[in-house]
């Protein structure tokens, strides 16, 4: 008699361990609606830091070219670019660099060369930009150029 007690108990614990199908049902259904919740936040941030990122870069170079204006009286030509940050231009005695000590900082935060537009003239100013996200001119939102003039 013993034995049939315990076998039953043991039967209807068996049968009790697990979970039924509605449970596991509610319980995808509040993760789904948990992740519909933050991963679109999540992503806007990381879209946020890239902006971010890529002006704080943009800074670096800028500062690199005002320090190699004041060694060699001129800012570099469009044919020079800002590899003559890291290399030293054909024909310049005074070039102390490199004015940058990572390459990487020429690339924005989406792996593209930050654009670099040498002043046009006396008192001119130079401009860095980056495409944004989308890597083409124009754009709103995250997609949006991202531009920095020499002085901002």
């Amino acid at each position: 008699m013993g034995n049939r007690a315990s076998d039953t108990r043991a039967r209807s614990f068996a049968l009790r361990q697990g979970y039924t199908l509605t449970e596991m049902l509610v319980v995808l259904v509040i993760i789904g609606l948990i992740s519909a919740i933050v991963v679109p936040q999540t992503l806007g941030q990381m879209d946020r830091a890239k902006v971010r990122a890529a002006r704080l870069k943009m800074e670096s170079v800028a500062a690199a070219l005002e320090m190699y204006s004041a060694d060699l009286m001129r800012y570099p030509t469009s044919e020079e670019g800002l590899s003559a940050l890291v290399d030293s231009p054909a024909g310049t005695a005074d070039w102390a660099g490199p004015y940058l000590s990572d390459a990487s900082l020429m690339k924005d935060p989406w792996g593209r060369e930050v654009v670099y537009a040498p002043p046009a003239g006396p008192g001119d100013k130079f401009s860095l930009t980056s495409y944004g996200a989308d890597g083409a001119a124009g754009g709103s939102g995250f997609k949006r150029d991202i531009v920095l003039q020499a002085g901002q």
